[in-house]
């Protein structure tokens, strides 16, 4: 009887271990965030942003929608002030606090302000 009680408690350790071991992988990470930030900008456009990170903080990106419906990826990027989040090809989101402003590359390849005077007007 006491055998098979101390076969009976050494697999309980044993599954209890197993699943915690197996709840808690080393290295597993998770997406967080997503809420939907709408900005009306200076011209009356709506830009719609979705800011994630994952769950251990390496990497910050926003999902951008803009006016004309076209959606963007872009990882958030070294910034003396502020937020930026870029692809370093086309686009650039700048945000502080409840302020943004979008830019694109013109046909000479050089930086221009698309979207300005970007102000937060709802948080879903």
């Amino acid at each position: 009887m006491r055998r098979a009680y101390v076969i009976l408690l050494c697999a309980l350790a044993a599954l209890f271990c197993l699943s915690n071991c197996r709840s808690a992988k080393q290295g597993e990470l998770k997406v967080e965030g997503g809420e939907p930030i709408t900005y009306r900008c200076e011209g009356g456009e709506q830009i719609v942003a979705r800011y994630y990170s994952l769950s251990d903080k390496s990497l910050h990106f926003v999902k951008v929608t803009m006016p004309d419906g076209q959606e963007l990826t872009l990882p958030n990027v070294m910034s003396a002030s502020g937020a930026r989040y870029t692809d370093d090809r086309l686009w650039v989101w700048w945000t502080k606090g409840e302020s943004g402003f979008a830019e694109t590359r013109d046909e000479n390849g050089e930086w221009r302000v698309k979207y300005q005077n970007c102000r937060q007007v709802s948080t879903k």
